[in-house]
């Protein structure tokens, strides 16, 4: 009982002592030192490509923040404004910034130099409630050249706020598209925190409390950076405006670069933003991924493997006089000369449109090819990483919904050469003749190929599956491949011929307009759309690649050298040794 009055009396008589007699000190001690909880901004993950090359990582930034509810407490904002403006440069309205209800602080400035951040020191005594934070700035070593993989970053708004909480600050970087939008979630980690007790001016003087940031998985994926730049360079030396390039590996599915061009810089993306949008050629728009054109002569093998199938000899054929006539229609083929007699194999080879006029009309029908085409993933949700548009087949029931109008046999014919209503996608395109080159195999296209923690871990890999089987004899898809080499070797697609590696594949010549069939001097916007789809080497595919030329023409003058050359570089460079 005794002690227990004692240690009362003691911490009375302490508590009076220091209201009392130390009151004053204490008092003045609060008024120079205060609270301030600051966040910890995480590294963002990685995204690198199959051999551990960095696409888009993070580096550390400082940035020059103002506690603006402190300094109106105190009753200095106005002050040390001006002394903000004095010796940084940055003015910022009084009464904007008295009125802000954020409890976030503003950021006044980016300091770049050791110089700036050495004068914020020097001068601290005059910018009480100003501190130095430390966020992160996404950097793209490639550039323009993966643009439309990696995506770009901004900072977040009211919608990712509701989204990831308290896992985000003001500024935190958020993915916005590409493979930063798309695993946003698991690239984004966890803002940090800690607080700490400050002195009038600005410095910390003591920690009461830390919880660590946490850095977002990195992304590995089946990109090969050095496939990227050959793919990039190439079709940007070719001097065409507009395209998009796809290379895969046909025995895996993985994509080894996918290039949309024009493309855009996403380390500068906020700066060009308006020139971006502006900009005629659309650079940040995805040609590889969300572009539709028609299929064109492209589709022709697949049709070609319907017809081995439906029963139509390798030998039968029909006499191309340059024409096809239905009814009172003439359908011209491109070549209105005639090829003479054509069987499958030369009707591939030359790209006979009569052909397959003659046979998609009597042996296919509209259902038929509809069929075909879809077994070999045409107008399919393709499952894939990014978002991939999905092409279009027109179909009887479709025409007399839409257009009012019955289906003619004028619609059959057109769309055996892939023209009229049909519409494509580079990967539609690409994937037909991975089917062709595998016996009908179609793997799942793969681009992000594992996740790894901030440890370097892997908590998840991908693996290899098979997306469609198009069912056909095996004997059947050789005589396709067969001819599909001599396209390169003595038909459209000469100028693909190589002496380094041995190109298979098809060229196909998409027709905008009536105005468009091959006249010269036309305006770009009229000008035929250009298409090679092939593989090499023939004999034991490795890679499938498509190439599209927007508006770019022939597809056999335009589309198919820049394929041979981007296949001959990664020849040359010793590339395609690491793959096989």
């Amino acid at each position: 009982m005794l002690v227990g009055i004692f240690v009362y009396a003691l911490i009375f008589l302490r508590l009076l002592y220091l209201q009392l007699f130390r009151g004053e000190y204490y008092r003045e001690l609060a008024q120079r030192n205060y609270v301030r909880k600051r966040v910890i901004y995480p590294q963002r993950g990685d995204i690198l490509d199959r051999r551990g090359e960095k696409l888009a990582y993070d580096t550390p930034r400082y940035i020059l923040l103002l506690d603006h509810q402190k300094l109106q407490e105190e009753g200095n904002l106005r002050e040390v404004l001006m002394n903000v403006e004095e010796i940084f440069g940055v003015k910022l309205d009084y009464e904007s910034i008295k009125k802000r209800k954020a409890i976030e602080p503003v950021v006044l400035t980016e300091l770049k130099t050791q110089e700036e951040i050495d004068k914020f020191y020097n001068y601290s005594y005059k910018l009480p409630g100003v501190f130095i934070n430390t966020v992160p700035t996404r950097n793209y070593p490639l550039g323009e050249v993966c643009a439309h993989v990696v995506g770009y970053v901004s900072y977040p708004t009211e919608r990712h706020y509701q989204k990831y909480g308290d896992r985000i600050g003001s500024q935190s970087l958020v993915g916005v598209y590409g493979l930063e939008g798309v695993f946003d979630t698991d690239l984004l980690g966890r803002v940090g925190a800690e607080e700490v007790m400050v002195n009038a001016i600005g410095r910390v003087i003591g920690n009461l409390g830390y919880e660590e940031p946490k850095k977002g998985i990195t992304l590995l994926t089946t990109i090969d950076s050095r496939i990227q730049k050959i793919a990039y360079e190439v079709f940007r030396d070719s001097g065409h405006k507009a395209g998009a390039v796809l290379i895969m590996d046909t025995r895996t599915g993985e994509v080894l670069a996918l290039l949309s061009y024009p493309s855009f810089d996403p380390n500068r993306i906020a700066d060009l933003w308006s020139q971006y949008n502006s900009d005629k050629f659309r650079p940040l728009f995805n040609r590889a991924t969300q572009a539709k054109y028609p299929p064109a002569s492209v589709i022709k093998p697949a049709l070609g493997v319907a017809l081995l199938e439906k029963g139509v000899s390798p030998r039968e054929g029909v006499v191309c006089r340059g024409h096809f006539e239905l009814g009172n229609r003439k359908f011209f083929c491109w070549n209105k000369a005639g090829h003479g007699w054509e069987n499958l194999h030369g009707a591939i080879k030359d790209s006979c449109d009569v052909y397959f006029y003659h046979f998609g009309y009597y042996k296919l029908g509209p259902r038929e090819i509809e069929r075909t085409l879809r077994s070999f993933s045409y107008g399919e949700n393709i499952p894939f990483d990014l978002p991939i548009a999905k092409g279009f087949i027109p179909t009887p029931e479709w025409k007399r919904s839409k257009v009012k109008e019955p289906w003619y046999g004028g619609d059959t014919v057109n769309m055996s050469i892939g023209q009229g209503y049909m519409k494509a996608t580079l990967f539609e395109q690409t994937l037909m003749m991975m089917a062709i080159a595998n016996n009908g195999v179609i793997y799942k296209p793969l681009l992000v190929k594992e996740k790894r923690d901030a440890s370097g871990r892997v908590i998840w890999k991908a693996g290899k599956s098979v997306y469609k089987l198009v069912k056909a004899k095996p004997e059947h898809f050789a005589i396709v491949r067969e001819a599909l080499r001599d396209v390169v070797r003595s038909g459209t697609a000469t100028s693909a011929y190589s002496t380094i590696v041995d190109i298979a594949g098809k060229t196909g010549t998409a027709q905008v307009s009536i105005h468009s069939a091959r006249r010269r001097n036309l305006p770009y916007h009229l000008r035929d759309h250009a298409w090679f789809v092939g593989f090499a080497p023939y004999r034991d595919p490795v890679f499938v690649i498509g190439v599209l030329v927007e508006h770019g023409g022939s597809g056999g003058a335009v589309a198919a050298p820049i394929a041979r050359k981007i296949l001959e570089r990664i020849y040359m460079e010793g590339i395609h040794k690491e793959l096989t």
